[in-house]
């Protein structure tokens, strides 16, 4: 007789949603450190502001090999990363996907007109400028 098993969770003020086939194929299509590195780009919530040597620390890795984890990351499209006064990170197949169907190459990208809820980084508009890897308050 198979013994069955319950998943239970404790309550937590904040919490991660990753689609289960991502995580899944993730697992198999990139390196342990691309997949720790695309777990952390989840578990931050909006405005959180990245810096590579406390995720490196957080990872355990360096920060010269969080830039190859991202790279990794971007060229199996598991993550997209708008460069401008704001860094605007799209983190997901999901959200890439979504990001290329409904913006055309071509366009100049305007935050305002985004098409997904991105993980927006750095200080910006009425965000404090905030530490290194901290936080950015709700205003």
């Amino acid at each position: 007789m198979a013994k069955s098993a319950v998943f239970k969770k404790t309550k937590v003020k904040y919490m991660t949603n990753i689609p289960q086939a991502e995580a899944v194929a993730a697992m198999k299509d990139l390196s342990n450190g691309a997949y720790k590195l695309l777990i952390y780009y989840y578990s931050r919530r909006d405005g959180w502001v990245f810096d590579d040597e406390v995720i490196a620390n957080t990872i355990g890795s360096s920060a010269r090999q969080v830039k190859k984890f991202r790279k990794e990351l971007i060229s199996g499209e598991y993550l997209l990363v708008q460069k401008g006064a704001v860094d605007v990170y799209f983190v997901g197949k999901g959200a890439v996907r979504k990001f290329y169907d409904s913006v055309n190459a071509s366009d100049m990208f305007d935050v305002q007109d985004c098409p997904v809820e991105p993980l927006v980084t750095g200080p910006m508009n009425g965000f404090p400028k905030a530490n290194k890897s901290k936080e950015v308050s709700d205003v």
